[in-house]
């Protein structure tokens, strides 16, 4: 009797142990379930090219403590010694993960009822066991099971709670409606592309706040919850004009930011090989991003359509009013002529329906001129002057991580173009880059995500383009580098000076002995924790 209760009494401590244990595991799991929107599906690709030595080390020691739980009573003490080891390992690597994320895990509301299931599971499947009067040993082997499985167990926990989720989204979302109601006479403009919304967001929020009181969804809150956010926590009875960001990955998804909304103006920036891995198609990325086309028509509204970009121009006669603005060619309403980019800002001629006014901006990139001429065609169908639009555009300041200039290591300078970068941003950015005669300059990038088949080509093309900008290229990840690898060393760049590192950590440590104040070093692209080492 006193073998069996010392048995039972072990078997207790370590299940309790790694039931502890689990919850700081699924810790890492659902970080990575977040950053990838909570998509299982999405969460399941990553985790097909995330296999490490680690997936190894979990199925050894769940194999271990099935076989101690299994075993006579001499090696129940190392049972609950491999259990405590390995529950302390987890704890300090959940803690460690997040301090070493470069995004952490946000503790929301739907991340604490994901915990708040796992408990309940655990506790159910503990009392149905009791209730069962089984061996308590069978515990044990589940949770040893589930700690090998546990990017399943949160997929599962994901799946059990989407119909609460649904419910809550829902009252939220009602709520906003309820909100946008009491705002009248509100004017809302969406603005979407593949890349540029949100540049041209914060662009055209700060040129219309000359004249109005003016909110934009903040940050990247561009989903349809992060919209439905900003309305209940932002809007005020002051706001005349609310800027929405409204971003995608597959079809519908600005619709149903746009069936919330009901937008009266829409900007759409660009169509291009953005997010590919998730829409399947360019055709796909087109139909989604006119679907504010097709809420604003149904409005009576107004689009502004960049005529730069073909994609745009060719499907812009779909029956709504359109104003069209560009920046290498005269063939639109508003447009950019006499360009003079370097790397103080941008001058050029704005000419607004026949109307021309000189420009000068404080933002890098040519690209940022297209912005400024998007934003500014809208505040003039608002009623702003030539004027006013001179005045803001002047006062503009560099959106973060968007080409943004400050110092960096040594005195040197930094130009900040680290969030999520697409084909011709990242071409446009080399060649700010290259504007920095007389410096030395130094690129880091992990080059171009989610392009699906033709991630390869685009990449390809930025590594010649590198190859003309800069005089050192720092790659990040071996596998990531290989397409601008490929092209860099058919160049006549001078491959001593091209490295590959395994992540940025690394970048920054060989940075530290390379600038000076004559460098100039331009981060081209971040990748987020989800991506980071593949």
């Amino acid at each position: 009797m006193e073998r069996v209760s010392g048995i039972n009494i072990i078997l207790e401590i370590s299940a309790v142990v790694l039931a502890v244990t689990l919850m700081f595991t699924i810790t890492g799991q659902i970080h990575m379930l977040q950053q990838n929107s909570y998509f299982n599906s999405r969460f399941i690709n990553y985790l097909k090219g995330a296999a490490s030595y680690k997936t190894a080390v979990s199925a050894l020691v769940s194999a271990a403590i099935v076989a101690l739980a299994a075993s006579s009573l001499w090696l129940y003490i190392p049972l609950l010694s491999v259990a405590a080891v390995t529950g302390l390992f987890r704890c300090i690597a959940a803690v460690c993960g997040q301090k070493n994320a470069k995004k952490r895990l946000v503790f929301t509301s739907r991340v604490k009822r994901m915990y708040a299931s796992s408990a309940v599971i655990l506790a159910f499947y503990l009392l149905l066991l009791m209730l069962l009067k089984a061996d308590l040993s069978i515990y044990v082997y589940t949770l040893s099971a589930l700690l090998l499985l546990s990017p399943f167990y949160v997929i599962l926990l994901n799946i059990v709670n989407t119909p609460v989720e649904k419910l809550i989204n829902r009252y939220y979302i009602n709520d906003a409606k309820k909100i946008l109601k009491k705002h009248g006479s509100l004017k809302i403009i969406g603005v979407t592309g593949s890349y540029g919304k949100t540049s041209t967001k914060y662009i055209l929020g700060r040129m219309l706040s000359e004249k109005y009181n003016v909110t934009i969804t903040p940050g990247s809150f561009n989903t349809l919850l992060g919209v439905v956010r900003t309305i209940r926590e932002q809007l005020t009875p002051a706001t005349q004009v609310f800027v929405v960001e409204m971003g995608a990955k597959r079809v519908g998804d600005i619709k149903e930011i746009c069936d919330l909304v009901k937008p009266q103006m829409g900007v759409i920036t660009s169509v291009g090989e953005q997010h590919l891995s998730t829409f399947g198609s360019i055709d796909n990325v087109l139909k989604t991003k006119f679907e504010l086309y097709d809420a604003v028509k149904a409005a009576g509204g107004v689009m502004f359509l960049n005529f730069d970009n073909k994609l745009i121009r060719e499907n812009a006669d779909r029956g709504a009013r359109v104003v069209s603005y560009a920046a290498k060619g005269g063939a639109a309403d508003v447009y950019a002529e006499n360009i003079r980019a370097s790397s103080r800002g941008s001058v050029f001629d704005l000419v607004l329906k026949g109307e021309k006014v000189q420009i000068q901006t404080k933002l890098l990139g040519a690209h940022n001129v297209c912005n400024i001429a998007g934003a500014a065609a809208v505040c003039m169908e608002l009623g702003m002057s030539a004027a006013d639009i001179k005045c803001a555009a002047f006062m503009l300041e560099s959106v973060e991580h968007r080409l943004q200039l400050r110092r960096y290591l040594n005195g040197s300078l930094l130009i900040d173009d680290s969030y999520n970068s697409n084909p011709e941003g990242c071409v446009e950015a080399a060649n700010v880059l290259a504007s920095f005669e007389g410096k030395r300059r130094i690129i880091v990038t992990p080059g171009v995500i989610e392009l699906g088949e033709r991630e390869y080509d685009v990449n390809y093309h930025f590594g010649e383009v590198m190859a003309d900008s800069a005089d050192d290229i720092i790659l990040v990840g071996e596998k990531r580098a290989v397409p601008m690898k490929d092209a860099i060393e058919k160049s006549d760049f001078d491959t001593e000076r091209l490295y590959v590192v395994n992540t940025f950590k690394e970048a920054a440590a060989k940075l530290a002995s390379m600038c000076s104040s004559d460098t100039v070093v331009l981060f081209e692209n971040d990748l987020p924790d989800n991506y980071e080492k593949q």
